[in-house]
């Protein structure tokens, strides 16, 4: 178990030794000819992230996410998205994810935890909680209190995946 501090400092992340890597370049900005007159465009490529880790200790979860260069700012809209899936059960959530972290940032430091109600008219995200973030630079961290996203005892499986301004 491992004790994070969300201050923007990062440095106590380097204790956490396993990584997730996605591939560096693939936000790259689309402009080509297609087939009968078509032209393909695609410009939605913002924060490339290449690293993320997790912590978990007796209260939380922290997530930690880097991308290759300097973070646009948290006002663009679907900025770093954190989809959590706390139960492991595809058969609920959105795609199988329970939490979203993210969809409507507060402010420089203050950012709010979703879940999914597929009860609601046509399924949607409902505030759960706020939960405060910091990010600096290329790099992002925050923490989520295990007790809201139902991850008891000493053992627990979830999944989690970071992306930024999906359409």
């Amino acid at each position: 178990m491992s004790r994070i501090t969300i201050d923007g400092a990062f440095a106590d992340w380097a204790s956490i030794k396993v990584e997730y890597r996605d591939t560096v370049g693939d936000t790259a900005h689309r402009d080509y000819k297609g087939y009968g007159g078509l032209h393909y465009t695609d410009d939605s490529g913002r924060n490339d992230i290449i690293t993320s880790k997790v912590a978990v200790d007796q209260d939380t979860v922290s997530f930690y996410v880097e991308a290759k260069d300097a973070l646009t700012p948290h006002t663009g809209n679907n900025w770093m998205l954190l989809l959590i899936d706390a139960d492991q059960n595809p058969a609920t959530g959105w795609y199988g994810y329970d939490y979203l972290v993210n969809k409507r940032v507060v402010d420089g430091k203050v950012t709010t935890l979703q879940r999914y109600d597929a009860q609601a008219s046509g399924g949607s995200w409902v505030d759960v909680a706020q939960l405060d973030y910091r990010a600096a630079g290329s790099s992002l961290e925050l923490a989520v209190p295990r007790k809201l996203l139902g991850l008891k005892g000493d053992t627990f499986t979830f999944d989690f995946k970071w992306c930024d301004n999906p359409a």
